[in-house]
């Protein structure tokens, strides 16, 4: 796991399909989040937490037990501020899995399950957001350009992937998968 990218998997995989790519942004309109099935772009954190919550919402709205949720917050104690709407989408989901590095406690949930991550994995360093249901399959994926040494942490640049792809959106999943089970065999 340590050497795994799910960004670098990402690229790999959009290859058999038609990117945009958006340059550098500040800001995407949740139109063309909705319009562009596969892009990639260069961000800061606001618009990349803007990004994952239209699809928070969109599995708020969409889910009905069915399918499983995938995030990397980097460090769990970035979910901290928005626990409550990932205790939410764990009432509504299969199953919600949380990568990071476990610097914060979650309040325990039944349907939310962390995976460590050890703070020199590739992973550690990866904003992620995959749903995959039969309601909703898209994927937000970012490599951290600056790391947490970074003097203003939203300033943090990032580069992204955005796919609603289906047949992305599942091999990223049952390679998030394939960690997972992997990392409870260790």
């Amino acid at each position: 796991m340590k050497d795994f990218s799910l960004y670098d998997l990402a690229l790999k995989l959009s290859q058999q399909t038609q990117v945009t790519d958006l340059g550098s942004v500040s800001y995407i309109s949740r139109r063309d989040f909705g319009e562009r099935e596969t892009f990639t772009f260069n961000a800061q954190v606001p618009c990349l937490e803007y990004l994952s919550l239209l699809i928070e919402s969109a599995v708020l709205l969409r889910s009905k037990r069915a399918g499983r949720v995938y995030v990397s917050f980097e460090k769990l104690s970035e979910m901290e501020s928005i626990v409550d709407r990932y205790l939410r989408i764990g009432d509504l989901s299969e199953r919600v899995y949380v990568f990071g590095e476990p610097d914060w406690t979650l309040p325990r949930h039944p349907n939310i399950k962390i995976v460590s991550l050890p703070k020199d994995s590739r992973l550690a360093s990866e904003w992620i957001v995959i749903v995959d249901s039969p309601t909703l399959r898209v994927a937000l994926i970012a490599r951290d350009d600056d790391g947490f040494n970074a003097p203003v942490l939203e300033a943090r640049n990032f580069s992204a992937f955005k796919t609603s792809n289906p047949d992305v959106v599942m091999k990223l999943a049952a390679a998030v998968e394939g960690l997972i089970y992997s990392s409870l065999a260790a």
